[in-house]
């Protein structure tokens, strides 16, 4: 029924050496360190259950006029997987939340899910839904066009919902796409531009799947803020790495070296 957004971005150290071989991870998030409080207005007890809030830099933008649907639901939130597909009466969710099922997702998740927030007054109506932004990730030592992101997510479509997978550079204006997903009934179109993916996929084939995608950085840029968004979209276990990482020579001066940029999906 609307866009989400997720942005990827928070600060590390990172230590490189020389030669560089494998990819260099300069991004990890799998939102175990969110502590997680009792329900509110969903049924099933549990004393940690959701959170409103993400770990430290995340933030989460609610752009519906109507915020009178359920508390645990409003916008981008961070669950208890298995609670989630709990309350939600499952509709195939315990595929991406059950172990025993192949399931990716592991402990506590990040869910945009305006199925279950409509279920209070029927709230979730027409526009964006909810957005959810990460820190900057420093990006200066990685080279131009090396940038991966990788994730656990699940999908399902229906209906006009759709979501948008993004990143900026620098405080720069100009958004670089990295996915979009478009709802087209029960099937999803799926374009990742710099991936030259454009394809139709039938419902529950993205219903629990790991992503790895490309993201065109710029050369000499020092920070990415990324972004990303009717049924629901969850994600967990984000990797974002660089293939050309900036190393260091025997003699301490610093030298850059080009990597093939390696991206799969």
């Amino acid at each position: 029924m609307s866009i989400r957004r997720t942005v990827l971005c928070a600060s590390l150290l990172v230590v490189l050496v020389a030669p560089v071989i494998a990819d260099e991870v300069i991004f990890e998030e799998d939102f175990e360190s969110v502590v997680l409080g009792p329900n509110v207005d969903e049924g099933v007890a549990k004393d940690e259950a959701w959170s409103p809030d993400g770990p430290d830099g995340w933030e989460v933008e609610f752009d519906l006029i109507n915020e009178d649907g359920v508390t645990e639901w409003k916008g981008w939130t961070f669950t208890d997987a298995g609670w989630w597909t709990q309350v939600a009466g499952d509709q195939d969710r315990s595929k991406y939340t059950d172990p025993g099922k192949g399931g990716l997702a592991i402990g506590i998740v990040a869910v945009a899910d305006p199925d279950e927030y409509d279920d209070k007054n029927g709230a979730a109506g027409p526009g964006y839904f909810t957005w959810l932004f990460t820190p900057p990730i420093p990006v200066a030592l990685a080279g131009p066009d090396s940038i991966t992101v990788a994730f656990d997510h699940s999908w399902r479509p229906e209906d006009t919902q759709n979501a948008r997978l993004f990143a900026t550079f620098d405080g720069n204006a100009r958004e670089f796409d990295v996915l979009t997903m478009v709802s087209l009934g029960v099937s999803t179109e799926f374009i990742a531009p710099n991936d030259d993916i454009d394809d139709v996929f039938p419902d529950q084939l993205n219903v629990n799947e790991r992503l790895e995608l490309s993201i065109p950085n710029p050369k000499g840029s020092k920070e990415m803020t990324d972004a990303t968004n009717d049924w629901w979209w969850a994600i967990d276990n984000i990797v974002v790495s660089t293939s050309d990482p900036l190393a260091v020579d025997p003699y301490g001066k610093a030298a850059t070296q080009w990597g093939e940029l390696k991206s799969s999906r």
